[in-house]
């Protein structure tokens, strides 16, 4: 078996390394609120905050308890021990670098073409297998108008949202009626648009119906109404679509 401590050592400090950035995201998710609604109440920013650590805490505390019990396992299960640990870092790594294009700063213009978004859900799926990502937009970069990759990202997780039994999620973006008009499908078993989440995105929703299980689709609108004319959606018995005409 390779030197414990020596391992332990190296995993801790890219634990630490994943807890600083998933902190930093944090951090531009305040900021970034701060600017959308100078007068936005501190419970909206902290139950986004809430969303994020949700997301993570999974990878991170499996990359945490694997280099805890690396010292208790013999060496002929070192090397399972160490592959789960990958798996479980690459995970939180995936999260936190989408999160932080989905909700931070980055994302405004960071996210100009189809292929860097497609490579983001498609990391965010990789460990997911109830759900499988399709973006068959070719848009080159500079093509997608400035925060129209960051919504997308967001509707994709709106998306995995509506579907809790899993499914398929297709993002791209159509011409109707002679402009662009991002459009996200999930389809799947028992689809559908929770009370919660409709709630989250009707134009007079009040800040105590905002709670953590819909603080994502609330967050969704709000970058709908800014950055384009807003979010539209569509429900049947297996797919709900999400609109925004940008």
């Amino acid at each position: 078996m390779p030197d414990e401590i020596s391992w332990q050592k190296i995993l801790g400090r890219g634990l630490r390394c994943v807890r600083l950035r998933a902190s930093g995201l944090a951090s531009e998710i305040a900021k970034r609120l701060d600017l959308m609604k100078p007068n936005v109440d501190r419970r909206i920013a902290e139950l986004l905050c809430s969303r994020i650590c949700h997301e993570l805490v999974a990878g991170i505390a499996a990359v945490n308890n694997g280099v805890e019990l690396i010292s208790e396992i013999d060496a002929s299960m070192f090397d399972e021990a160490m592959g789960l640990i990958d798996g479980s870092a690459k995970q939180a790594s995936a999260r936190v670098q989408y999160y932080r294009m989905a909700y931070g700063f980055a994302g405004n213009d960071a996210l100009q073409s189809m292929t860097a978004i497609r490579e983001l859900a498609e990391g965010l799926v990789e460990s997911e297998e109830r759900y499988e990502v399709s973006l068959p937009g070719t848009a080159a970069a500079g093509e997608l108008t400035s925060g129209a990759g960051k919504l997308i990202l967001n509707l994709i997780v709106f998306a995995m949202d509506c579907l809790p039994r899993g499914g398929k999620i297709t993002a791209d973006v159509h011409m109707v009626e002679g402009r662009p008009c991002i459009i996200v499908m999930g389809e799947g078993q028992e689809a559908r648009l929770s009370e919660r989440c409709a709630a989250a995105i009707a134009p007079d929703v009040a800040e105590d119906d905002v709670t953590a299980l819909n603080i994502h689709a609330y967050f969704t609108a709000a970058l709908a109404a800014e950055i384009g004319n807003g979010l539209i959606t569509e429900t049947s018995d297996t797919t709900v679509t999400l609109r925004v005409p940008v």
